[in-house]
């Protein structure tokens, strides 16, 4: 911690307004106009101070309570100059305003002991609450004193005059309220100069101890009343010399950095090593740094940088060589990630297409592999002599081929609609009127169901029809939906009919197949019955 010339500057004018203060009150002593002159000086430097603190600490709380210190030292002196010169012709409110300086005088001291407690706490920590009962006692022993008239506790008059005229007697409410206050003083300054020996330099923990040490003496010296002596009056008044002693040792916290304050920056601001400036609002340089040197004539890789502040405006000039110097590899590292974001996004373009492809294939081997059959006797049919009735055939297997596929493509949602179901059985039954077959269909009903249901209903159609299509002659087919189930009735005639029921078992997953089928020689019914989540008949 050092302390700057204009902090020492600064303690040397309050220390000379102070003496300034007891010089006045004794040449002015007896006058009229300038009876209370010394308690107006020394109220008017406290607001100052309080001024000053509002500006320069920097701590809330500390500052909080440093305000409420010298506003009740204010009060007090505002109290003795309206005792003493402006209501002195009254003795009941002399009286009353003799009760109210224990005010400030209770109020002084407990505020002194809470901020040396806070000092050096952190400001989210709240003081602990062990402490407040003292805001209570204070408040008791104040209200005590104001009500001095109803007791008489605090003091007593003997002569009948209730005024201080020397012969009044201290009761032990007076001794309880100055162990109060002298208590916490005492405590106070204890926790000030244990923080003071611990966090600061060696050679300024004395400041705190003069104004302590000047107060202990004047207090001691005081019922010898030198002053009157020497000098027509006394040179301080005890609240004078109370407002001093708090101020000072207050001002020595915060010249040591016991108390955060936003001061010496104009040292730090000469000594640092970049060139700016602090100007006026007319442009009159006020501050300059050590590396300043011109700060008018911006180059290339130099930028002037202007910005207003209180007062005026600071102006520095800022070294872009640097920044121009990141500027260009962001712009080429932007390019190089652009280019492979690029080359990213064409190899997930390419990998999404590949993967689209090899789904498709394995797709399209899945639906070679289930209509493998069909394929085989196709190509049976092509090897022998391809006459009018193997080209039907071959056409009724080439729409069982195409509806299959295409149901299987539509299949990859899980769910079909009956609608593929009948379509699928109506073009199959176009197609066996090439052979020579009767056919009609019908369908009712709407709605989805699992694919594999509805697969499976098409798969054993086709069946029945591949087993049946040499010798078929007729055939109806009605395909039936309603909640759940889908029903496929056949009825047909043909000369050689000899599918067993056990050919159209099926079984699958989320269905069941039930098969009833009748026979009389040439004709034939098969009731095809599958239902959506039923057990396997």
């Amino acid at each position: 911690m050092i302390i700057t010339k204009a902090a020492k500057r600064n303690i040397i004018l309050f220390i000379a307004a102070f003496l300034l203060c007891g010089i006045f009150r004794n040449v002015l002593y007896a006058k009229d106009f300038a009876f209370s002159f010394s308690s107006f000086f020394c109220a008017l430097l406290t607001l100052l101070w309080a001024l000053s603190i509002q500006r320069r600490v920097i701590d809330r709380r500390l500052r909080t309570l440093l305000i409420w210190i010298a506003t009740f030292l204010m009060l007090h002196f505002v109290l003795q100059i309206a005792r003493y010169d402006i209501l002195w012709a009254y003795k009941s409110v002399q009286r009353y305003i003799w009760y109210a300086y224990y005010i400030p005088l209770t109020a002084q001291p407990l505020l002194l002991f809470f901020l040396a407690v806070s000092i050096y706490r952190p400001e989210d920590r709240p003081l602990p609450r062990r402490y407040y009962p003292l805001i209570a006692v204070g408040a008791l022993l104040v209200l005590g004193v104001l009500t001095n008239d109803l007791h008489f506790w605090f003091k007593s008059f003997p002569s009948g005059i209730m005024d201080d005229n020397g012969q009044e007697k201290n009761g032990w409410l007076y001794y309880a309220v100055n162990v109060f206050s002298y208590g916490l003083y005492a405590l106070a300054f204890f926790i000030i100069i244990r923080k003071n020996h611990r966090y600061v330099s060696k050679q300024y923990r004395w400041l705190p101890f003069v104004p302590f040490l000047i107060g202990i003496l004047y207090f001691a010296l005081f019922p010898l009343d030198i002053g009157h002596h020497f000098f027509r009056t006394r040179i301080w008044q005890m609240g004078e010399m109370t407002g001093f002693c708090i101020i000072s040792a207050l001002e020595a916290c915060i010249q040591t950095g016991m108390i955060p304050a936003n001061m010496g920056y104009e040292t730090i601001f000469s000594a640092s090593r970049f060139p700016a400036v602090i100007m006026d609002y007319q442009g009159i340089r006020v501050y300059q740094t050590a590396a300043l040197q011109d700060t008018s004539l911006p180059g290339e890789d130099v930028e002037l940088v202007r910005h207003p502040i209180s007062g005026g405006s600071i102006e520095y000039a800022v070294d872009m060589k640097r920044i121009h110097y990141l500027n260009r590899e962001l712009e080429e590292g932007a390019q190089r990630i652009e280019a492979r974001n690029a080359y990213l996004n064409e190899e997930n373009r390419i990998k999404k297409e590949r993967a689209e492809v090899e789904n498709r294939n394995r797709l399209y081997e899945r639906i070679t592999g289930l209509v493998l059959p069909q394929i085989e006797r196709i190509e049976e049919l092509l090897q022998g002599e391809c006459g009018n009735g193997q080209l039907a055939r071959i056409a009724v297997l080439e729409a069982y081929i195409k509806r299959r596929s295409n149901m299987e493509l539509l299949a990859t949602g899980g769910r079909l609609t009956v609608v593929e179901l009948a379509s699928a059985v109506a073009e199959s039954l176009d197609y066996l009127k090439l052979c020579g077959v009767n056919t009609v269909s019908s369908a009712v009903g709407t709605g989805s169901y699992p694919s594999g249901m509805v697969i499976a209903a098409y798969e054993l159609f086709e069946t029945v029809i591949e087993r049946s299509m040499d010798t078929l002659s007729d055939l109806a087919v009605t395909v039936r939906s309603g909640k759940q189930v889908i029903t496929v009735r056949l009825m047909l005639k043909a000369e050689d009919f000899s599918l067993e029921e056990s050919a159209l078992q099926r079984a699958g997953e989320g269905f069941s197949c039930r098969v009833d089928m009748t026979k009389e020689e040439r004709d034939a019914i098969l009731v095809l019955s599958f239902t959506e989540g039923g057990v396997v008949g």
